[in-house]
């Protein structure tokens, strides 16, 4: 918030330098974003009397005059301006002056004649109409009254003053005020705070004869304040508002208007000013909007409503939109008679909600935003009155309708010295605490050991001991913190086991030659459709969001599936001819829906394949592989995943039985549905028993073998429906002690293989760790095979 140390210095003495003061304001908590000193903008410019005028001798459009500029002799300027007069008071740069615009004047001739300087308009010198009256006339700038010759420009302008820009927290919605600013500055430097005291003597009658009030929904306006003003006498403001408006930004525009912006900005509780006889029905209704009801506000602009909005409405029609701008109907003119009041609170996110609804930001909607006092729109009233009867603008009515759900009253904040010390680390006095805060406008005392705070109505951001800590201590002074090292026992970070084992996994893949993938954790309700999962499939369960970013991120995912099918489908599109990803993330399972309380989070690991070089065990290859890696023993029997090619997956499971997840080239109609050309493979492992496995895993180490092995081939004759893991682990079964490795080298089907079966070859690798085997062993070996081989109706190849 920008303010005027002139205006500041109203109501609290200031006798520090600038960057003292400044620098005091930002360790309270305070920061000094700017300084604006406005002197500076022009210089050895004054005020000048004109004692005679006369023709150019050469020039019939220029005059000579003789000025008092205070300096003893008169100075004379030459000007084409043709409303200057002998006795005007203007405003002159002298030789070697500055005007805000950066020009610099010099002493000069014009046609022949000495000309010492230069009258000025209230352009040349920065002025508007508002800054300054007859400032945007043609021609040179009448002064007002009868300045001293040689009063410097910037002392009759306001121009001595210097802006501050002062940055507000959101907590501090009652510093968005001069008044505001000025308490905060008197206790920072142990001043005395001298706030205005409003007083006016009202001319009789009753406000309720002229005009009645009524609130429908007092949560949206908790209080609402009307009062009368009769015989208005409209017209400029003094000098000393316009000028305190101005360093503000605010165009002075007539005494009335400006009073409700000068208190406005003074107290920080906004106001507005109806003309009474355009009031329908002399009733003022606060409500909601009806909807596609229209208004034209006071910037010309016509605006639909709806339902949600708060108006303030006459009899017929709406007058005012709540908290943000009045009617253009209801504006102040020159020829109103009478007005009617009002200063008010409204609820802030309703004046947010609505503001950014119809795209308005005005200085009233800013500050009911950020929060308004309701104990103090009485003040703010009082002193718009006061200002009226000060300024002679109107005659007020007695009586004042104050309509409100309730008062406000302080909140009671109990605690000890020793609990505010201890939280600051800082031993601050007894007398200390209690004087910061009552000086704060926080009514305390100390009752025994007890304190007992009362914050005021518009300190709402004071809620426990740890607000009256700060308060103190931004007081006190941070100054007294002192350094203190560290202590404590330092505890070297780590991760968890899940991201270990996790980390342990994600490198293994990338020893595949396989990228990581990282997805959103929310899908498309429509991904269970895309890949063809049945009604009762409990994936089609999810959990859907309250508010998504888009149709595409609306429900927690279930499987990983849809998101590895998304990331390949476009690296497909995008002409990448291979692709090798994976993803270990979580799938978000519903104990019940709607969900009543947190889903569990499974751990998942999906991989996808693609290109001309991958198929279906290629995949199973990285898969058995990566599950070695974790001491398990993959098994693969035939499953029924709908997203999967029917003859072309398998689930996968654990030597004990336990299921780990499923593998297998893309259902083509999955794929059309993802927009895959071309095969593609995928598969969905749990994570979490990988982790137990790997947390379970232990390197053993064994000796080279000291003795040959032996290698038995054997062509079989088998089923051909008869999966090769069920001859494999008929094998391992039946010589556990001998079998050191299986190797399958061929399986064929066709000629010299009877219908209905297939020939599989294995090469079967023995040893035994303290001797060389047999011949013997090795036969009795490859017999006991067979015999566990013939119960699976498998025979040796003739």
């Amino acid at each position: 918030m920008k303010v005027s140390l002139n205006w500041l210095k109203r109501y609290v003495e200031i006798d520090l330098p600038l960057q003292a003061f400044c620098d005091k304001m930002t360790m309270s908590g305070f920061e000094v974003d700017g300084v604006e000193d406005l002197s500076e903008s022009m210089s050895n410019v004054v005020a000048a009397k004109i004692l005679k005028t006369e023709k150019h001798p050469d020039a019939d459009k220029l005059t000579v005059c003789q000025l008092d500029v205070g300096s003893g002799a008169p100075i004379q300027i030459i000007t084409g301006a043709d409303n200057i007069f002998e006795g005007a008071f203007v405003p002159v740069a002298l030789h070697d002056s500055r005007l805000p615009d950066g020009t610099h004047i010099k002493r000069g001739k014009l046609r022949g004649l000495p000309s010492d300087g230069m009258m000025c308009s209230g352009m040349e010198l920065g002025l508007k109409e508002g800054d300054y009256p007859g400032a945007e006339v043609h021609g040179i700038l009448i002064l007002e009254g009868e300045p001293a010759p040689g009063t410097d420009m910037r002392e009759l302008l306001g121009l001595n003053d210097v802006i501050i820009d002062f940055s507000i927290l959101s907590n501090r919605p009652d510093c968005n005020s001069v008044l505001g600013l000025a308490r905060e500055a008197a206790v920072v430097l142990g001043k005395k705070f001298c706030p205005p005291v409003p007083a006016y003597a009202p001319k009789g009658g009753d406000v309720r004869e002229h005009i009645a009030v009524t609130v429908e929904d007092f949560e949206l306006c908790p209080r609402y304040l009307g009062r009368v003003v009769k015989n208005l006498r409209i017209g400029p403001s003094p000098e000393w508002m316009r000028q305190c408006l101005k360093s503000a930004g605010v165009r002075s525009i007539n005494n009335i208007v400006d009073i409700t912006n000068f208190v406005m900005l003074e107290t920080g509780q906004p106001m507005h000013a109806f003309d009474l006889n355009q009031v329908a029905g002399r009733q003022i209704i606060v409500r909601h909007a009806k909807d596609g009801e229209k208004m034209t506000t006071l910037d010309s602009k016509e605006h639909t409503l709806t339902p949600e909005m708060l108006v303030i409405a006459d009899a017929e029609k709406p007058s005012c939109l709540a908290g943000i701008m009045g009617g253009l109907e209801s504006e102040i003119e020159d020829t109103t008679e009478d007005l009617f009041l009002e200063c008010a609170k409204f609820r802030r996110d309703n004046v947010r909600r609505t503001a950014r609804t119809l795209g308005m930001r005005t200085e009233s909607s800013a500050r009911f935003e950020k929060g308004v006092d309701a104990a103090g729109c009485a003040f703010a009233m009082d002193r718009a009155l006061q200002l009226i009867e000060e300024l002679d603008a109107g005659d007020i009515i007695d009586g004042v309708i104050d309509c409100n759900g309730g008062l406000p009253t302080g909140r009671v904040i109990e605690t000890t010295p020793e609990a505010i010390c201890a939280l600051l680390g800082v031993a601050v006095p007894d007398e200390a605490i209690v004087d910061i805060l009552n000086r704060l406008e926080i009514r305390t005392t100390l009752e025994g050991r007890t304190l007992r705070s009362v914050a005021p109505t518009f300190r709402e951001d004071l809620e426990s001991r740890a607000d009256l800590a700060e308060e103190v201590m931004r007081i006190y002074g941070y100054e007294h913190v002192v350094s203190t090292p560290m202590e404590g026992e330092v505890v070297r970070g780590r991760k968890l086991p899940e991201r270990v084992y996790g980390d342990l996994l994600k490198r293994q893949l990338c020893a595949h030659g396989m990228r990581e993938i990282s997805t959103y954790s929310f899908i498309s309700a429509k991904a269970a459709e895309l890949l063809g999962l049945t009604e009762d499939d409990g994936r089609r369960a999810a959990v859907p969001l309250i508010n998504p970013l888009g149709e595409e991120y609306a429900v927690m995912r279930t499987q990983l599936a849809s998101s590895m099918l998304t990331v390949m489908a476009t690296n497909i599109s995008r002409k990448i001819p291979a692709g090798r990803f994976f993803e270990l993330s979580k799938r978000f399972v519903p104990k019940a829906l709607p969900l009543a309380e947190q889903p569990d989070e499974i751990p998942v690991l999906a991989l996808g394949v693609y290109g001309p070089d991958e198929d279906f065990f290629t995949l199973k290859g990285v898969i058995e592989q990566l599950l070695g890696r974790c001491g398990l023993k993959a098994e693969f029997a035939r499953s029924a995943e709908p997203y999967l090619h029917p003859g072309r997956q398998a689930e996968i499971r654990t030597a004990d039985g336990g299921l780990l997840g499923t593998l297998g080239e893309v259902h083509p109609l999955a794929a059309e549905r993802f927009g895959i050309e071309g095969r593609a493979y995928l598969a969905e492992l749990e994570a979490l028993p990988l982790y137990k496995a790997l947390s379970e895993q232990q390197t053993i180490y064994q000796p080279l073998p000291r003795h040959p092995a032996s290698v038995r081939d054997l062509a079989l004759l088998a089923d051909a429906g008869l999966p090769a893991a069920e001859m494999e682990k008929a094998i391992a079964g039946a010589i556990p002690k001998l079998l050191e490795k299986i190797e399958l080298f061929d399986v064929y089907q066709g000629k010299q293989v009877p219908d209905g079966k297939k020939s599989v070859a294995y090469s079967i690798t023995l040893r035994a760790p303290d001797r060389t085997l047999t011949v013997e062993e090795c036969d009795e070996a490859v017999a006991k095979v067979m015999k566990a081989l013939a119960a699976i109706n498998v025979t040796l190849r003739q």
